[in-house]
């Protein structure tokens, strides 16, 4: 087996978990992507941008992200809000989440899906392949909208992990994904699933007798993403993986707007917004010392294809 590092980025509006569901949503982090791809080709790794509508209207990052995606320096991806995707449809607040697409008519999910990778292909003058749900949401029927709307990878997957502590609209929960598979797999005949590198982890960690207690018996969610610890969190679960003799690549995310100050809660300051390029640069620097080749979903996606073909 190979060792493949695939980094997907969440494009979207600024701060959405501060979001009040009514204002204007700014896309200002779109002026804070480009010092993020230096760091990728620095290293010579491909972001796969997942873009959503808002940044998808945002004129100076489909310029910026438009010359790269030509150059072969990144693939364009979808990223559904499902909350301000036209057709715009008012749900009942049971909850105080926003709304999972899995949470609206069957109808009014397949046209969201046409209007944003419509709107993606018009914009980028290119094919529109790869795909996350908002708030890692998938059923059955969204799936299958997806499909027969040309998307051919999906990676809102995320193995061992739970997300029923995380409210919708509508519902109280949201997906449970503790037991599926952590390795990608068809999802139909030519869609695959590329699951995100998360683990639910045992571990003795810092903090209170009684946080240290239940990370150890119940377990720690952990995420391939640049936030709390930052960089040892992300070797732990690195190495946690690598040590899984069937697993050969790691999908690192971040959200876009983290990558300015202000721009989310974990990043509020110029200082934090520093110490989180540090962390990546250490990190990346790392993946690509330990012989790791940098690809986007679509090429990853083709790799298991040819896999399957030479059977």
């Amino acid at each position: 087996m190979g060792k493949y590092f695939i980094i997907t980025v969440d494009t979207e509006g600024d701060n959405l978990w501060n979001w009040d569901g009514k204002s204007e949503i700014k896309t200002e982090n779109s002026l804070y992507i480009p010092r993020f791809q230096e760091l990728c080709e620095k290293y010579g790794f491909l972001p796969v941008y997942l873009t959503n509508y808002e940044m998808a209207l945002d004129d100076r990052w489909v310029e910026y992200s438009s010359q790269k995606a030509k150059e072969g320096k990144c693939e364009i991806g979808m990223h559904i809000h499902a909350w301000n995707t036209p057709p715009i449809y008012d749900l009942e607040s049971k909850y105080t989440g926003l709304p999972y697409a899995t949470e609206y008519p069957i109808d009014i999910i397949r046209e969201k899906i046409r209007t944003l990778k419509t709107l993606l292909e018009e914009r980028y003058d290119a094919e529109i392949k790869s795909h996350r749900s908002g708030r890692w949401a998938l059923s059955e029927e969204y799936l299958k909208a997806l499909y027969e709307s040309g998307i051919t990878i999906d990676c809102s997957v995320t193995p061992q992990i739970s997300l029923k502590r995380m409210p919708g609209r509508t519902v109280k929960f949201g997906n449970d994904y503790s037991k599926y598979t952590k390795n990608p797999n068809y999802i139909y005949e030519d869609m695959i699933e590329i699951p995100m590198s998360t683990r639910l982890v045992h571990r003795f960690t810092q903090g209170s007798w009684k946080h240290r207690i239940k990370n150890l018996v119940f377990g720690e969610d952990m995420w391939l993403r640049p936030i709390r610890k930052g960089f040892s969190d992300m070797m732990y679960l690195t190495r946690r993986i690598e040590s899984e003799s069937d697993t050969e690549y790691l999908e690192f995310m971040i959200h876009s707007s983290e990558l300015m100050p202000g721009g989310s809660g974990y990043f509020k300051e110029e200082k934090d917004v520093e110490r989180l390029f540090s962390d990546m640069e250490k990190y990346f620097e790392h993946i690509s010392k330990s012989g790791y080749i940098g690809v986007t979903l679509s090429q990853y996606a083709e790799i298991i294809k040819s896999r399957k073909e030479e059977k």
